[in-house]
């Protein structure tokens, strides 16, 4: 995968950063808890939707990647096998940091 910074909007994009990283990208179910319980109403604010991957990178290959750290919110992943971009929406250094991991939460365009 690779980890970019842009910086403006489409179509004026212009590539800031781009570095190759190695991770795990999984897919988030999204949480229908609330409509189970209710039968009613929208999933909880800030819940996982239907189009948001985690992925999950080893922080020192980060660190060591040359990358301007932290990564932020409206940074880009780009997927290797279908060029998919996932959009960078909330980053969690600390959930995983005993393992040495950085957890990642994208959204991807559908």
């Amino acid at each position: 995968m690779t980890l970019q910074r842009v910086s403006g909007f489409a179509p004026n994009v212009t590539l800031i950063s781009s570095v190759p990283l190695i991770g795990f990208v999984l897919d988030v179910a999204p949480d229908g808890s609330a409509n189970a319980e209710s039968g009613l109403g929208a999933p909880a604010t800030g819940a996982p939707s239907q189009n948001d991957r985690l992925v999950i990178v080893m922080a020192q290959d980060l660190a060591s990647s040359g990358f301007a750290l932290p990564v932020a919110k409206g940074d880009q992943i780009v997927l290797p096998d279908s060029s998919e971009i996932l959009n960078v929406t909330r980053v969690d250094p600390y959930k995983r940091a005993f393992g040495g991991a950085v957890e990642i939460l994208t959204t991807g365009v559908s």
